[in-house]
């Protein structure tokens, strides 16, 4: 983005982001709809502790209320776990395959954003989170890729952590928009997102200079090859033609990411 040229403010950020919807609880009505007490005690399970039952109190409570609290390292033991497993896999362990396997990665994924605020000094791993989070809700499809959308643009206004978090979760939130926007009318509103997350990446970069564009911010990426791979998808191969007006500067991200 061009210094001065989208979102300089919170309340130009605030804009920006606004026909995203942003929303904590933007996926929770689809939780409780696709996610069952068998899924909530195999995530509660994933660590092989006798802390399991306990877990499973706590995740069968969100699930119901849409209401998450922090401050306990237990049930973030078995999110994060369930965080790494590769639904594409038949027969993961722990978490599940297929789509039952992308609805279990994404409710694990989920929480943890939805921790981030409370649970600031768990920042570390966040940028994987992320990373998985938007395959599977790309994999899950349109109608759970825009909640996705809503979440994680109420995460950036809520609380989108230091520098290297914010690039990161821009460039999220503009994967999402990429992949569910194409029509002419969002050109322009594409092209200004693709900016912002430029802008967000220059600023994370001051403190890491020489590395590889974002993913060389913020140290080491885990799942550096699922960014590329979201990137190629999204950004360079389109299932739908990127509007015009935005085509330049999408495929050039796209690039940057990926690389050639």
């Amino acid at each position: 983005m061009r210094e001065g040229s989208a979102a300089d403010s919170p309340f130009e950020t605030e804009q920006l982001l606004g026909p995203l919807q942003p929303d904590e609880n933007a996926l929770t009505a689809l939780f409780q709809s696709e996610i069952d007490a068998p899924m909530c005690l195999e995530i509660a399970e994933a660590d092989y502790s006798n802390m399991a039952e306990h877990c499973h109190v706590l995740l069968d409570r969100i699930l119901a209320t849409g209401r998450v609290d922090g401050g306990d390292p237990s049930l973030r033991e078995v999110l994060e776990l369930i965080r790494w497993s590769e639904a594409n896999e038949p027969g993961w362990r722990p978490g599940g395959d297929g789509t039952r396997g992308h609805w279990m990665r994404l409710f694990a994924c989920v929480l943890l954003v939805r921790l981030g605020p409370v649970e600031k000094a768990s920042y570390g791993g966040e940028t994987d989170t992320l990373a998985q989070l938007v395959a599977s809700a790309m994999e899950l499809g349109p109608s759970t890729a825009r909640a996705a959308a809503g979440l994680l643009a109420w995460r950036f206004l809520a609380d989108p952590g230091d520098d290297a978090h914010r690039a990161f979760l821009a460039f999220a939130i503009l994967l999402l928009a990429a992949y569910l926007e194409s029509g002419k009318d969002r050109g322009a509103w594409l092209k200004r997102l693709a900016e912002w997350v430029e802008e967000q990446e220059a600023r994370a970069r001051k403190e890491w200079p020489g590395q590889q564009w974002l993913l060389g911010v913020g140290g080491y990426c885990q799942k550096e090859a699922v960014w590329r791979s979201l990137a190629e998808r999204v950004l360079l191969s389109p299932a739908r033609p990127h509007p015009r007006e935005a085509d330049e500067e999408l495929r050039l991200l796209g690039l940057l990411v990926a690389g050639e």
